[in-house]
């Protein structure tokens, strides 16, 4: 296209001035330049000299104002309210669980006004992320997937054991709490990458260095848990992208028989199951934690024992055993709450996913989310004694510093794209007011 003509330009301008989402001004105004560009060309064919067509275009156009009030209208920035209320009541019960847990359990001091801290410092980075335009990140998904790679390097070669795990890395990040959350996010940009006639060798490629490698990775230190949820996550993943789900099934088939079947025969694996399935066989060893959950959520009635009530009998209450706490100590009505809440997310992603147009933006809502809700449910099912215990944090609830600003930090980045999911390119023309 051409320079604009003077009288032109400054319409343009004039609209650009008064368009609020800063993020797609300038695509607004090229839109509106090559617009109005076509209708100045096709008034000039009708003999009508260069000044009086750009007036002429203008005036067909209408005033500025309207068209930026339009354009205001329809690329408004959302607000997911869902979220954020599911987060208005999750976050305060967290805090509330947290202040039973202080009183009741003697190892808990201070445990409140840490967490408060904690959230209040992940609260400000989800605001803060949430104003980072997502695609941004699209161009660095290798680099991502690189910079997650390259955390287990430092692990492996600075972080301490604990319990025979390298978790951890210099200023007491938790790898194994934020990989899963990198990993997912490269993979959400590098399959929104799906080439026409995409050879199945370079599928393969792409399968293997996203949904394999990690897995090695998670296991060298080893953490089964992160190494489940992030196979389950991006089997998912698989399945929704443009690629034929027999990939998914076949990737799922390799993981059960290269990884989880291997875990469950060891000898501690094999121990294990048998302490969950059989818990009352060895009701001092493998199946004690199992039965002292069953205990403890059978007796605990609507009102449960009273707020703060000790409960010594599970190790790492405000970690590893929150929710059955929760139940304990405050009752099935709270413990029906939150599962009522985890359902209301569960149907707030939804909704966004099917609202956000933008490939990549679907791509991240899913794997995300399905990160968290698989979370969820593992957290809950432990809670209950349904499904085998294992060191998966319950999202929001359970006592933590670096998995609340992962968590909150991956909140932000869901909110960003459900901002801006009508801040798109004008395909249909202006909109009027």
């Amino acid at each position: 296209m051409s320079q604009l003509h003077p009288l032109l330009q400054a319409y343009v301008d004039q609209v650009g001035q008064q368009v609020k989402a800063r993020e797609i001004r300038q695509e607004i105004k090229e839109e509106i330049s090559e617009h109005l560009y076509e209708l100045w060309e096709s008034i000039r064919s009708d003999e009508v000299d260069d000044e009086a067509a750009a007036r002429l275009a203008v005036a067909q156009m209408g005033a500025s104002e309207e068209i930026a009030k339009g354009l205001n209208r329809v690329h408004k920035p959302r607000i997911p309210w869902g979220m954020l209320a599911f987060l208005g009541l999750m976050l305060p019960l967290a805090l509330l669980v947290m202040y039973a847990v202080q009183l009741g359990y003697q190892a808990g001091d201070g445990l409140f006004v840490r967490q408060a801290v904690y959230i209040a410092g992940g609260l400000g980075l989800m605001f803060f992320i949430s104003r980072i335009h997502h695609q941004r990140l699209y161009r660095y998904s290798w680099m991502i997937y690189g910079l997650s790679a390259a955390l287990f390097g430092a692990a492996h070669l600075w972080s301490p054991q604990i319990n025979g795990i390298r978790g951890y890395i210099i200023g007491g990040i938790s790898i194994k709490l934020l990989c899963p959350y990198l990993f997912i996010i490269a993979a959400a940009g590098l399959l929104s990458r799906v080439e026409k006639n995409e050879g199945y060798g370079k599928v393969l490629g792409k399968i293997t260095l996203l949904g394999v490698l990690p897995l090695l990775l998670f296991a060298s230190i080893p953490s089964f848990p992160s190494l489940l949820l992030y196979a389950a996550t991006f089997s998912f993943m698989l399945a929704i992208s443009r690629y034929v789900r027999p990939w998914a099934a076949a990737y799922l088939a390799f993981v059960t028989a290269a990884f989880l079947l291997p875990m469950l025969l060891s000898e501690r694996g094999h121990d294990r199951l048998l302490g969950y399935l059989l818990r009352h066989r060895d009701p001092e060893g493998d199946g004690y934690l199992y039965r002292q959950i069953d205990e403890a959520v059978q007796s605990a009635g609507w009102s449960g024992h009273g707020f703060g009530s000790p409960m010594q009998s599970l190790p790492y209450i405000h970690s590893d055993h929150i929710f059955t706490y929760l139940v304990y100590s405050m009752g099935w009505t709270f413990g029906i709450l939150v599962s009522i809440l985890i359902l209301f997310f569960i149907i707030q992603l939804v909704s966004m996913f099917k609202s956000v147009k933008d490939p990549y933006g679907k791509m991240l809502i899913s794997g995300l989310g399905a990160l968290f809700v698989i979370q969820f449910l593992w957290s809950l099912g432990m809670s209950m004694g349904l499904l085998p215990l294992s060191a998966v944090p319950f999202p929001f609830l359970s006592y933590g510093g670096s998995q609340l600003l992962v968590q909150l930090a991956a909140i932000g980045l869901i909110y960003s794209v459900y901002r801006r999911k009508d801040m798109l390119r004008l395909k249909d023309g202006i909109p009027n007011s």
